[in-house]
């Protein structure tokens, strides 16, 4: 007897031995969970979606952050269901005695200033948790208070894939997210004379990848009334079919054109505002060159992985040869030699620049931008004796002097 019931005992008891394995490891988890989001002074954010087998959560999603009231500081809950939000402040104390860990959510995301922890529930109830170092900054402001250009509930937004179905930005996409709302800021700033006199806008952006600046810039313009008409430039033919599907999905196929070409072969045409946001290496200096040619009244440029004048300089000058001792520091300062020399000829060309961190080196290390605003014709003889002193000290030829038309920039001073 002992032996024909000794096969389903055995599978009982693995049975509970897993049980409670997965009940204590989740407990260890939910602990550790708790004791992030109670860490005042590192907690950044948090995010509880997805939900287990059997469980109905209280909301599609509830988003955790901190946020400073009055001087003090608590934690923000926001409710999503994807037709409403309910957002309550309480204090940290508070938030154990909520139980909503216990609701049935099966993704856990906690930010802390130093990593992200990030936990999946599985089918059986298996516990996968993920630990991955990085950099975050906690926002104290209360969502009510932010100054916002475009809305995350925005249907471009969600049309280019930034946020989700519930209008709200992705986790994985936060930082495009910013990056988005800081160039919608200088392009506001930047095309503010053009606002001011034109009803139509027509705009290029070279190198436009997914073109989530693309569609961006069109809705800034499109929300202050203006016509806009835009050409989106990449040599990927899959890019020119994605960007053409949105563009459809949005209904602005007509005032949108994506072409899958090089820069340099791009047809010359008349614009206002032409951007190259991280255009690799030489492509950048291809931007900038068909933004000249073709006197483009601002110009809004990022750039991405010089490599140009690394290949060109074989020796530092003598009084500065210092800096090349140390690999790091002779990379960089090469960078942002190649910056200074496009900066510099976009100034001989006629136009006042500027290069800035258009965001925090928290989101993107591609984070230098070159600003350049036509202005009225001008004697810039002293600029170029500076540019040419500059390229002979240093045993270079900037690709992007090549680029530009005949007669541009005098072969001497």
């Amino acid at each position: 007897m002992n032996g024909t019931n000794s096969g389903p005992r055995r599978l009982a008891s693995t049975i509970r031995d897993r049980f409670w394995a997965v009940t204590a490891e989740w407990e260890d988890v939910r602990e550790e969970i708790v004791q992030r989001i109670s860490d005042d002074s590192n907690f950044v954010r948090a995010v509880f979606s997805g939900r287990r087998r059997n469980f109905q959560p209280s909301a599609e999603r509830i988003d955790v952050k901190p946020v400073l009231l009055k001087e003090r500081l608590l934690l923000q809950l926001t409710w999503l269901d994807g037709t409403k939000n309910l957002t309550k402040n309480i204090s940290f104390n508070e938030f154990r005695n909520l139980a909503l860990l216990e609701e049935g959510f099966s993704n856990f995301l906690v930010e802390s200033r130093t990593e992200s922890f990030e936990v999946r529930i599985g089918k059986r109830g298996q516990v996968f948790r993920k630990i991955s170092r990085g950099q975050f900054t906690p926002n104290y402001e209360h969502d009510h208070t932010k100054n916002r250009i475009l809305e995350e509930n925005d249907p471009f937004l969600r049309a280019v894939g930034i946020s989700d179905i519930s209008g709200r930005v992705k986790p994985s996409m936060r930082d495009k997210y910013r990056q988005v709302e800081e160039f919608l800021k200088i392009l506001e700033r930047s095309a503010a004379r053009l606002l001011d006199s034109k009803s139509e806008i027509r705009m290029v952006d070279l190198g436009c990848g997914h073109a989530y600046l693309t569609f961006a810039a069109f809705r800034f313009f499109q929300l202050r009334g203006r016509q806009v008409n835009f050409v989106g430039v990449d040599i990927r033919e899959s890019s020119r079919i994605r960007n053409e599907k949105i563009a459809v999905e949005l209904g602005i196929e007509q005032h949108v054109t994506f072409l899958a070409s090089e820069i340099r072969e791009f047809r010359d045409e008349e614009f206002e505002i032409a951007i190259a946001l991280h255009a690799c290496d030489t492509a950048t200096d291809d931007a900038l060159a068909w933004a000249i040619n073709n006197e483009v009244e601002v110009v809004l440029a990022a750039p991405c992985c010089h490599h140009d004048l690394h290949k060109q300089v074989k020796d530092f000058p003598r009084d500065i040869g210092i800096i090349s001792r140390d690999g790091i520091l002779a990379t960089r300062q090469l960078d942002l030699l190649t910056d200074e020399l496009r900066a510099q000829i976009l100034r001989i060309s006629g136009y006042k620049t500027e290069v800035f961190e258009f965001i925090s080196g928290d989101h993107t290390a591609r984070n230098l931008m070159i600003r350049g605003v036509r202005s009225a014709k001008a004697d810039h003889a002293i600029e170029l004796r500076e540019y040419r002193h500059i390229c002979k000290a240093w045993g270079v030829a900037p690709a992007l002097e090549a680029r530009l038309k005949l007669g541009v920039i005098p072969g001497s001073d």
